[in-house]
Order: structure tokens, then C-alpha cells, then sequence
């Protein structure tokens, strides 16, 4: 893809995943056709800042958009005004390039749940609807009057199984002249002897009940784990000799709610902890074990600086070989092994 098919490609071109959205790891990582693969052929630095410029402006066309072209072609400026060679500008920006990728990747994530999100709540407002004509007057008060009618009716027939029919009151018996005949007073009745007292039952202990101390915490939940894009170091283009290094990162959070929050900002996450590996980490060896825990030191502080909160509690460094590497094949990359423990809503 030249310049100028480029600047004349327009976005209904580029290719869809099956949820609708553009597929922005084609549009971007195609060997023939994708955008890294046309900044990785720019012969010289003229021609890559025009072919990264042509190509900020064709992803950046909405109104609100101006800061966000600005800051990137400054970046891209800063990076092809280095006295680098050719190869040096080219991986720079291409790593630029990811940034954007792994943005759009991240807001199209987004934008898929919140459609989803709003179907489920045009549902419920159908459910809603159904049930508001229900109470409506013209509906409610023939299904009350029917209700009170037949509850009339089953507590009538309670009453009567219950009590019996109603009988007529005798008319007494008219007294006769003749006297009471006198009856013998009958005898006494035996009085019974009186019994031993027995002994009373002691009553039953009761046991107090169980108290929790007033000092005693409740456990603690377990850390949510969130599993990030494998990372290779350095970021060399794809058609280089060298041999990069690639890392697994494992952040650690609160709670699940929390997790949602960071994964919201996974491309600035990402572009932070690139920043912390080339301060760190060495670009043409396997890293040490002093230089990874020094990198998992550091990197929550550098990555709350992105929230202006503490949101990340740890950060694991893994490099390949180690079994606790993970390998990420799947775009959002910001996925968490703790999903099914934790109760959550859903997304």
C-alpha cells in the first residue's frame, strides 16, 4: 500500500471482526498490507514522517480529535528528528503505530459491551412496558373487581363448611305441678390420699451463645490477577535478525470492579511499562533476576501515576521459559484467570 492509496483508502475498505468492528490487528499488523509494513519500507525519514503523518490523519477525522493528532505527530517528530539511522526510526515508530492499535483494539472492547449492555436494557424496558399497560385503570379495575368477587366466594364457602347451616332456637318445656320428687343425699366421695411431692427437675443449662470478638477481621479477598499482551524487547521490527526477549506481565489488583477500571487504559498501561523496560531491562540479553525484580518494583508506582490512585497492588515479570509464562493470542489482552471466583455482574 504506497502514500497515495493510502490517503485515498477509505475506512468501509478495511476489514471487519465478526462483531462488526474493524479488525485493527489486520488493518495494522498485515505483512502485505498493514500500516507497520508500509512504515517499515519508507526508504528515508522524510518519506516516514509523511507516511505516519497520512496515516494519523486517516484514523483521526472525528471532531474532538485536534489535541490527540497534535500529540501524536509531535511524538512522531520527536522520534524521526533523532540522529538515528533509518532502522532505529522505523522501529520507533512502529512501536507508536501499537500505541494507536492497541487503543482502537481497547474503545472497540468497550464499544461492543456497551451495545450489548443496551440491548439487555431495552428488554427490560419492554418487560416495564407490559407491565405498566397492566396497571393501567382500564385494565386493573375489571381484574380487581373479578379478584374481590371471587375471593367473596371462597371465604363464603370457608365459613359455611366451618360453622354448619344456623338452627332455631327450642321452645322450653312448660313445668309440671307435681313436686320435685327429694332426692338421698348421696354419700361423700372417698377423699384421695395425698401423694409424695416429687422431687422438681433442675433446670437445663443454658449455654451463652458464641460472641466474635469486637477486634477479630474479616479475611481478606484474594488479589484479582490481570494477564496483559506477551511483550517483546525490544521493540524491533518483525523483519530484524536480532533475536528479542519476550516477557509475560501479571498485575495485580483489589477487586474485579477494579480490574474493569484498568483494563479501560490497557494501551496507556502497555506504554507505561514499555517506558519501564527501557529503563530497566537490558535490549540485547536475557535480563537478570536483580534487573526483573527491580522492573516489579517499580512498575505499580509508574502505572497508579496513569489513575492518580493506587489501583495496582503488584506486578509480576515473567520471562519466556519461566512456567509461569502465559502467552496472550487474543486481542483485548487484558483478560483475568479469577473470573469464575469473583461475583461480578457481568460487562
Amino acid at each position: 500500500m504506497g502514500l497515495i492509496a493510502l490517503a485515498d483508502t477509505g475506512k468501509p475498505a478495511w476489514p471487519q471482526t465478526p462483531d462488526g468492528t474493524t479488525d485493527w490487528e489486520v488493518v495494522f499488523e498485515d505483512p502485505e498490507t498493514g500500516f507497520i509494513q508500509l512504515v517499515a519500507q519508507s526508504p528515508s525519514a522524510d518519506i516516514l514522517r509523511q507516511t505516519t503523518t497520512v496515516v494519523i490523519d486517516k484514523l483521526f477525522t472525528r471532531r474532538g480529535d485536534e489535541v490527540e493528532v497534535e500529540r501524536l505527530k509531535n511524538q512522531l517528530e520527536s522520534i524521526v528528528s533523532q540522529p538515528d539511522d533509518i532502522t532505529a526510526k522505523q522501529t520507533g515508530v512502529s512501536g507508536l503505530l501499537r500505541q494507536i492499535k492497541d487503543t482502537r483494539i481497547e474503545k472497540a472492547r468497550i464499544y461492543i459491551e456497551r451495545k450489548r449492555a443496551g440491548a439487555a436494557i431495552d428488554r427490560r424496558a419492554g418487560l416495564m412496558w407490559k407491565i405498566d399497560f397492566l396497571l393501567k385503570p382500564k385494565v386493573l379495575i375489571p381484574v380487581g373487581l373479578t379478584f374481590i368477587v371471587l375471593l367473596s366466594g371462597l371465604m363464603y364457602a370457608i365459613l359455611e363448611s366451618t360453622l354448619g347451616p344456623t338452627r332455631a332456637p327450642t321452645v322450653a318445656e312448660a313445668p309440671t305441678t307435681q313436686p320435685p320428687a327429694v332426692s338421698e343425699p348421696s354419700p361423700e366421695p372417698a377423699q384421695p390420699k395425698p401423694e409424695a411431692a416429687k422431687p422438681e427437675k433442675p433446670p437445663a443449662e443454658v449455654k451463652p451463645p458464641k460472641v466474635t470478638p469486637p477486634d477479630a477481621t474479616p479475611p481478606e479477598p484474594k488479589p484479582v490477577r490481570i494477564w496483559l499482551k506477551t511483550m517483546r524487547w525490544p521493540l524491533t521490527s518483525m523483519s530484524t535478525k536480532d533475536r528479542p526477549q519476550y516477557y509475560a506481565v501479571i498485575l495485580y489488583v483489589k477487586d474485579w470492579d477494579t480490574k474493569i477500571g484498568v483494563c479501560r487504559f490497557v494501551a496507556n498501561v502497555m506504554d507505561r511499562l514499555y517506558q519501564g523496560f527501557n529503563r530497566v531491562l537490558p535490549p540485547d540479553r536475557k535480563a537478570t533476576a536483580a534487573e526483573i525484580a527491580e522492573m516489579e518494583r517499580i512498575a505499580p508506582n509508574i502505572l497508579n501515576q496513569i489513575f492518580k490512585a493506587k489501583l495496582v497492588d503488584k506486578v509480576e515479570v515473567v520471562p519466556y521459559g519461566d512456567p509461569r509464562f502465559k502467552t496472550a493470542v487474543r486481542p483485548p489482552y487484558c483478560k483475568s484467570p479469577d473470573k469464575n471466583s469473583v461475583s461480578v455482574e457481568s460487562r
